[in-house]
């Protein structure tokens, strides 16, 4: 009797390789295949695919954004349909620091930023400079308020009201930073904050004011606790309230709140992209709800894409909820032991994409709820997703009408839950690994690659 022919194509896996933004021109990128005696085709941005081995270098690479795409094919001839992708960006190298201004412990700061002409870097010498409180300031070139060369400048938060082009970079902030009620072109990069808040924005809308354009990159975000009641802001990593748009929250590690990672009031074109999320909690005793993410009164265009959360022990991690919501994206992310409730709570929205992540250990999966007393929400694509290991044994839900929104596909559970027709249901975990999840033996690729 003829052996059953091979018709599964392996999954292609990249071990290593640049992500984020790097200044170097050259790269070099390690692949593997689940199954053994694999061959490869890689292609770098437009080029054609073309047979390859691992690891895979290149030289002389641009400034600009890359993607490196490679797919295995086994030796019964089937080919990963959904080829491995890797992307980055390279940059020019970070010049040294060359300080406009250098500014001692006992310096007015606040008064060095209003009178510093547009472009200025203002550094600050190794110490404690107080609280900055900065107020009705517009710079254009934007100016910079970094720690200088000579080691960490440190400041007990930062108080900023109706300000405009300025950065804040490299300073070691306590006791929260607060933006309101307006506020545009501010940038935070490369900061340690912690204290008893993190960034709290509030652009006040019933006056006719926002916040719009804020960069947050490359911070630590940590350890967020308070004693006594919660204040404005307290135990938050990033709220945004009332008017605030145009965000993107960039490449930070946030850990250990006392309340939301992030916590929004109907964002508007909010980015939050290759962020990484950890626990332990430090809701503790207090009287809040944490979330991940929570965003309540709806929102546009929303994208949480490249994000890893681990052990953050939240309520829920992502809840979107009661209001109009549209053109979400939620695509490659990884869920990892993050959640004691629901990894997320979606309610309707006007085109939602739940792609390529995997939810693995929490207490529940996904539910994609319906609010009946709204509009029903349309053009739903729930696809190539992993749900295992949930506490609760229900992986992935939809209430009232949510089923019929769109598509529930080519998604793997480890209970029953999964709906669609290519779908795998009781699926037996098998991981190449337990760090970024890669699952093995599936008929197609789905879940988060790193």
């Amino acid at each position: 009797m003829e052996p059953p022919t091979d018709k599964t194509p392996p999954n292609t896996v990249i071990g290593s390789g640049p992500l984020g933004t790097t200044t170097s021109t050259s790269a070099t990128l390690a692949f593997t295949s689940t199954e053994g005696g694999s061959t490869f085709k890689c292609a770098l941005d437009a080029e054609p695919m073309s047979s390859c081995t691992s690891p895979k270098s290149y030289s002389s690479l641009s400034l600009g954004p890359h993607t490196f795409s490679v797919a295995a094919t086994d030796d019964a001839g089937n080919t990963d349909a959904s080829p491995a992708k890797r992307s980055w960006t390279v940059s020019e190298p970070e010049p040294s620091v060359e300080c406009t201004t250098s500014l001692p412990p006992t310096a007015d700061v606040a008064d060095a930023v209003a009178k510093a002409a547009g472009g200025a870097v203002i550094c600050l010498e190794p110490g404690n400079y107080g609280r900055l409180t900065i107020s009705g300031v517009h710079k254009s070139p934007m100016v910079t308020v970094r720690s200088g060369p000579n080691g960490r400048a440190t400041v007990d938060g930062i108080t900023l009201t109706d300000p405009s082009g300025l950065r804040f970079q490299a300073l070691d902030i306590t006791s929260g930073t607060t933006v309101t009620p307006s506020g545009s072109n501010i940038q935070f990069v490369g900061n340690d904050i912690t204290g008893v808040a993190g960034i709290y924005m509030f652009g006040d809308y019933r006056i006719g004011d926002s916040i719009s354009n804020v960069l947050i990159e490359d911070n630590d975000i940590h350890d967020l606790d308070y004693v006594g009641n919660q204040d404005t802001g307290f135990g938050y990593g990033i709220e945004g309230v009332g008017d605030v748009l145009h965000m993107t929250v960039r490449d930070n590690t946030i850990k250990s709140t006392a309340s939301d990672y992030i916590q929004s009031a109907s964002p508007v074109d909010w980015v939050v992209d290759h962020n990484t999320f950890l626990g332990p909690s430090l809701l503790g005793t207090h009287e809040d709800h944490q979330d991940l993410w929570q965003i309540f009164g709806g929102g546009e265009g929303i994208t949480f894409t490249n994000n890893v959360a681990r052990d953050t022990e939240t309520q829920e991690s992502l809840l979107f909820q009661e209001g109009a919501f549209s053109n979400v994206v939620i695509e490659n992310n990884l869920f990892d032991h993050d959640s004691r409730g629901y990894t997320c709570q979606l309610y309707q929205s006007s085109g939602l994409i739940f792609r390529d992540n995997t939810v693995v250990g929490s207490h529940w999966g996904c539910l994609f709820r319906d609010l009946a007393t709204a509009a029903p929400g349309s053009d739903y694509e729930i696809d190539h997703n992993v749900f295992a290991e949930t506490e609760a044994s229900l992986d992935i839900s939809e209430e009232g009408r949510a089923d019929t929104w769109g598509t529930y596909d080519y998604n793997v559970s480890t209970d029953s839950s999964a709906e669609g027709a290519h779908s795998v249901r009781n699926w037996a975990p098998l991981w190449l690994d337990t760090t970024d999840y890669t699952p093995l033996g599936l008929p197609f690729a789905a879940g988060y690659r790193p």
